[in-house]
């Protein structure tokens, strides 16, 4: 059968153009933003199956070269076809042949309307291969003699991936700015990506750049995220990114999903670039190990501010605007800020920040408690990183709130007044963290001399008498006398997870001497009017004199217990 010219075959199988092209249509909101890939151009190879590049890498080993290449083929037949016999073959400037290696996975015949990828590869011993112009598809005869070669296609390469470190690599690759929406060419899709956030995370094995990508399906079908990755690139060095996301990640038309990329790198490097990288399977014939081929495809300048900069100003009290795909909280469940407070701790060579969020379940059924965390930073860019209190309710009943604490561990040397607080997810991109909230607050001065918050408390100190008792065995206890005023909020839960106030008695030499919890809840909870505490836990057996009483706020965290200073008594 004679082959059909392929521009007469185009209008026939427009449904393939579509498919093999690789694009995407820049819709109007976007336009302005959004980075589209050139349709890649298509070949017919028979009269029904057409070919298009979808990658052509270069990439340098230890020893020599890696040369892959990966084509797809769209059957716009109304019949199964066979793909032809043949060998792939690459073409330098300079004259040279390299002949590729098929996959053991590659598809031998394709369905009506069905898309195939055929992916190759070899390794050459030379580190000279020189530049890539041609693709070639080449059918060996075998039997006859002399040995009949016949070119069933020739496709010229425009889009080569020449691997490498540093600047070298990024030359033919088209670069975009942070921030910046881009289609992958080449790849078979129509999503668009945006990388969102970017943090440098510490581990147990060392540092890790973690990266978010907004995906977004701008179409009127269903869609899976194709295999790409993200690389970090530094002047003199690449560093290799893996998905956390493991299982495949779908998107329905006009929905939109954060994926997310970890990506080792040494401690103190100063990065530059991402490479966005398509990433294919080589499986060799025969049997062996599966080969990950990767190409890079644009480049993303690595975002200049990060930290604070993404905070907006907030207001004590205010409920929070969580990221709108979130799904660390709840849509029912509104979360506030009630306190923050810094506190130096004597003793203790360092201070304490305590930060109380008030959760209420707005819906008319329980939800889960929400599990995220948090981080401090200062205006300098100090990163503190919270610790949540030990023990919280599993789930909030509708129409109450409740509350959790988070403290931070703060240097004595810091003096900021204003802090951004970001509210983090530990488990879209476990194990690592994603930013779901950043806020700007400044830290709420109290007056420690008589009235003190605790929210859902605001607890008086109208009268606080300390003296000190000693037995027939000439053991010494002191006792507490108060007179307290004590109001709570309504519809505030407080159970025995609440923090607690410690009298902490520290002698002249500054030991701390003995100590008594009082509890806000339970038999013997602390209540408004006059009422009598002992401390007989005394851990010395002299009468210490003067002494005095420093008043804390403990709440127990992972980390073990974290004090407040709330006032002095002398």
């Amino acid at each position: 059968m004679k082959k059909r010219p392929w521009k007469s075959s185009l209008t026939a199988i427009m449904l393939g153009a579509l498919i093999v092209q690789g694009g995407t249509t820049v819709w109007a909101a976007d336009a302005a933003t959004t980075t589209v890939a050139a349709p890649t151009v298509n070949y017919g190879l028979t009269s029904d199956i057409r070919a298009a590049i979808k990658s052509v890498a270069v990439t340098p080993t230890a020893t020599g070269s890696e040369l892959s290449v990966t084509v797809r083929l769209y059957n716009g037949g109304a019949n199964q076809n066979r793909v032809p016999e043949h060998e792939l073959r690459v073409q330098t400037s300079s004259g040279v042949f390299y002949t590729l290696k098929p996959s053991g996975s590659n598809k031998e015949s394709l369905q009506p309307k069905e898309i195939g990828e055929l992916v190759y590869m070899t390794t050459v011993d030379s580190k000279e291969i020189g530049t890539i112009d041609q693709v070639s598809f080449v059918n060996v005869d075998v039997y006859s003699y002399p040995k009949l070669e016949t070119t069933l296609l020739t496709m010229p390469a425009k889009a080569v991936w020449y691997g490498g470190t540093g600047s070298a690599a990024l030359q033919n690759l088209e670069n975009i700015a942070w921030g910046q929406s881009f289609s992958i060419p080449g790849v078979n899709s129509g999503l668009t990506y945006t990388a969102v956030e970017a943090s440098m995370q510490t581990t147990e094995t060392g540092r890790v750049a973690v990266v978010t990508v907004l995906a977004d399906n701008p179409g009127a079908g269903r869609e899976t995220v194709p295999a790409f990755r993200l690389d970090a690139q530094s002047e003199t060095k690449s560093y290799v990114g893996k998905r956390a996301e493991v299982d495949p990640v779908t998107l329905e038309a006009g929905e939109k999903k954060y994926i997310h990329y970890a990506i080792p790198v040494e401690n103190g490097v100063t990065l530059s670039n991402l490479v966005v990288l398509s990433t294919d399977t080589f499986v060799p014939k025969g049997g062996g190990e599966a080969a990950t081929l990767a190409t890079g495809k644009l480049a993303v300048a690595w975002p200049k501010e990060q930290g604070t900069g993404a905070a907006v100003p907030y207001t004590i009290g205010q409920p929070i605007a969580f990221d709108a795909l979130t799904k660390v909280i709840d849509k029912s469940t509104e979360v506030s800020l009630m306190e923050l407070h810094l506190h130096e701790n004597p003793g203790e060579g360092y201070q304490t920040a305590v930060a109380k969020f008030r959760l209420t379940n707005t819906s008319t059924t329980p939800v889960a408690m929400p599990t995220f965390q948090s981080e401090l930073v200062s205006t300098q860019g100090m990163t503190y990183q919270g610790a949540r209190q030990a023990n919280v309710a599993a789930m909030l009943n509708p129409g109450l709130s409740y509350v959790v604490s988070y403290s931070f561990i703060v240097p004595q040397s810091e003096e900021s007044t204003s802090f951004a607080m970001k509210l983090l997810d530990p488990v879209a991109a476990a194990p690592y963290t994603t930013t779901v909230a950043a806020l700007q607050t400044e830290l709420q001065q109290e007056d420690t001399e008589k009235t003190i918050s605790l929210y859902p408390f605001e607890v008086t100190f109208n009268d606080v008498t300390v003296s000190s008792i000693t037995t027939p065995q000439l053991t010494y206890s002191y006792k507490f006398r108060m007179d307290l005023d004590i109001k709570q909020d309504e519809n505030v839960v407080v159970d025995n997870n609440f923090s607690k106030l410690r009298f902490e008695i520290v002698d002249n030499a500054g030991r701390v001497v003995g100590s008594k919890d009082a509890s806000f809840t339970g038999a013997n909870k602390l209540i408004s009017g006059k009422q009598e505490l002992d401390a007989s836990n005394i851990t010395s057996d002299q009468f210490s004199y003067p002494f005095t009483v420093n008043v804390y706020e403990t709440i127990e965290t992972a980390n073990g217990t974290a004090k407040r200073l709330l006032k002095v008594i002398k």
